[in-house]
C-alpha cells in the first residue's frame, strides 16, 4: 500500500501540546510495531493515531524533511 501518513500520539497519551502531526511512510506489510517519523521520532503503534492527512499542529522537523518535487523533470537536478 505504501505512501505517507500523518501519525501522532493518541488523545490522553501525552499532553495536547505534544500531539504534533508527524509524517511517516506506511510500510507495505501492514502496521509496524512503531512508526518512524521523518524527523526521527518513534511512536509505538498501540499509542498512535494514523490518518491519510495531517490533523492538528504539523511537526516542522518532518515538514523540513519532505522531498521537494522537481518543477520540470526535464531539467537536471
Amino acid at each position: 500500500m505504501g505512501g505517507t501518513v500523518a501519525v501522532r500520539f493518541a488523545a490522553g497519551v501525552v499532553g495536547e501540546s505534544h500531539r504534533q502531526a508527524h509524517l511517516a511512510q506506511r510500510p507495505d506489510g501492514g502496521v509496524p510495531a512503531a512508526w518512524r517519523t521523518l524527523c526521527g521520532q518513534e511512536i509505538p503503534s498501540h499509542l498512535a493515531e494514523v490518518a491519510d492527512r495531517p490533523a492538528g499542529m504539523p511537526c516542522f522537523g518532518c515538514l523540513a524533511r519532505l522531498p521537494v518535487p522537481k518543477v520540470n523533470p526535464e531539467l537536471p537536478s
